[in-house]
């Protein structure tokens, strides 16, 4: 019975899904009955279910799933954002939250701060990294298997509102209650920027959201103060956001009247976007470095910068998204992307991936890409389609159909056997005994290496730090290879004791990639 009630309902819903995902196409391929108009041939159909299936229907549950089916019908990008997912997917888009103002991951089932927000409301409380936060408004929150939505839902709030956290804090007996009024945070972007030699820059962005462009206009500035000449723009990892972001920041190295990007849909008149000129970054030599999650507004920038013949792109192919999305907000506080519009690169290629076996296979594609073995993946980031060829500004070719291929690629960021960086990142074990090692050494390390200047110059991973990371791998490792595991470990402890920028400073001197992109400047 149970499964002939799943099957009923999935089929119902189906059917609504794909009846609305034609309505939003026009409506073109339905055949309707005159006496009623579609709208309420799917109220109707909701409204028996409610008033007749065998077992209870919980009605929004029902919308959501119709909604959700009729979505993904459309494309892999078009989709539903429930009232309680909002604030969580459009945080990282609007560039801020309100709340405490730290950044927290759970380890053994306790709250730890990684680090309070500068000059964030738990900062200027006193909050310090390493504390636990084990109560929060007198209620016990360690121990108890606390998820991270749980440890959002509770510190998160309307700024100016009150909140009281008791902290435990290693050498101080007892719990310390900080009082902490919300205040709106900054959620950055920009991740690090910093001079890697006297001419060559490095930034780092790992979104594009609302606040991205001035971060990367403040951080590009001063690096040009210091006497950048070049710049090396990391964009791995970097899943998009707004295309607004992108745009600017490609302005700042074009010269007037180049094209950026187009959008255009069956609703939507083309729209070109142009260089405005007057960029902070016009002359000197442009590298973007990508790989297999670089995707959408990282695809636009690097698609300028590569058509334009303004720089290379550096790494692994892109993911392949060429789709725009516009975001409908709903009466109930939910909301709705869908797509309305596909960009194409200043050649005129959309590097969109093929969506038509539907979203599950276009996501199970891309998951089979990263495991392929070496040959086969060099293979594949290197597959051009001879029917896409496009010619960028100053004669090149250039491919569409599946993202940006890129002007060198570079099939391993760290020249590390595969086994031994599964082994290593897979099992948590080096996140686990570095924070362990940090946070039990915390004062005694401030102490010695009080900057990144001085850690990078004169900390040596300890022996025993090494061992118990590498201890039960099943992997060989070699002297090379254990070079590069000590490499590593130095980083996560730099990122441990300061930030995300101290970590890529200390692993950008190993990193094949930036070794590239150096000599491509040179």
């Amino acid at each position: 019975m149970k499964k002939s009630y799943q099957g009923f309902i999935y089929g119902a819903l189906l059917a609504i899904g794909v009846m609305l995902g034609y309505l939003l196409s026009g409506g073109k391929s339905i055949q309707t009955n005159q006496n009623y108009e579609s709208e309420e041939k799917i109220s109707e159909v909701i409204s028996f279910l409610l008033d007749n299936y065998v077992d209870s229907v919980d009605h929004e549950v029902l919308i959501q799933d119709a909604i959700t089916g009729m979505l993904e019908k459309l494309d892999p990008h078009s989709v539903y954002i429930t009232k309680e997912e909002f604030d969580a997917v459009n945080d990282p888009l609007m560039g801020e939250f309100e709340g405490i103002g730290v950044q927290f991951r759970i380890e053994r089932d306790t709250i730890v701060v990684i680090d309070p927000i500068p000059n964030g409301p738990s900062d200027k409380k006193g909050v310090l990294p390493g504390d636990r936060i084990v109560t929060v408004d007198g209620e016990n929150v360690a121990g108890i298997g606390i998820e991270n939505e749980d440890v959002l839902r509770l510190l998160k709030g309307e700024k100016g509102t009150k909140v009281m956290v008791g902290i435990y804090r290693r050498g101080v007996h007892g719990i310390t209650e900080y009082e902490i009024i919300r205040d709106v945070i900054p959620l950055n972007s920009l991740e690090a920027a910093f001079m890697i030699d006297s001419k060559n820059a490095y930034i780092k962005l790992n979104s594009f959201s609302a606040t991205t462009y001035e971060e990367f206009r403040v951080a590009a500035l001063s690096l040009r103060d210091r006497g950048a000449i070049n710049l090396i723009l990391d964009l791995r990892d970097n899943g998009g956001g707004f295309l607004s972001a992108a745009v600017d920041i490609a302005d700042d190295f074009l010269l007037k009247g180049q094209t950026i990007v187009y959008t255009e849909g069956l609703h939507r008149k083309k729209k070109n976007y142009k260089s405005r000129g007057n960029g902070i970054w016009e002359d000197g030599q442009i590298v973007v470095l990508v790989n297999e999650f670089s995707a959408s507004a990282s695809e636009i920038l690097a698609g300028a910068i590569q058509d334009n013949d303004r720089g290379f792109v550096v790494g692994r192919r892109t993911f392949g998204k060429g789709l725009v999305q516009e975001q409908i907000d709903l009466k109930d506080g939910s909301a709705m992307r869908i797509t309305v519009a596909r960009y194409y690169t200043p050649s005129g290629r959309c590097i969109q991936r093929p969506y038509d076996k539907g979203a599950e296979e276009y996501y199970l594609d891309f998951y089979k890409n990263l495991m392929l073995d070496d040959s086969a993946a060099w293979e594949y980031n290197n597959a051009k389609n001879d029917s896409l060829k496009y010619t960028t500004l100053n004669g090149r070719t250039v491919y569409g159909g599946g993202g940006i291929i890129p002007d060198s690629v570079v099939m391993k960021d760290f020249l590390m056997p595969t086994g031994i960086r599964t082994e290593l990142f897979g099992s948590g074990k080096l996140f686990q005994e570095v924070f362990d090692f940090v946070d039990n050494n915390r004062h005694e390390l401030n102490a010695r290496y009080p900057n990144v200047q001085v850690f990078m110059a004169a900390f040596t991973v300890p022996g025993s730090l090494y061992s118990a990371i590498t201890s039960g791998m099943k992997s060989d490792i070699s002297p090379s290879d254990g070079k590069i595991i000590r490499h590593f470990i130095k980083a996560n402890v730099a990122r441990e004791m300061f930030d995300y920028e101290a970590y890529y400073r200390v692993t950008l001197s190993d990193d094949e990639v930036i070794k590239t992109a150096l000599y491509l400047l040179r």
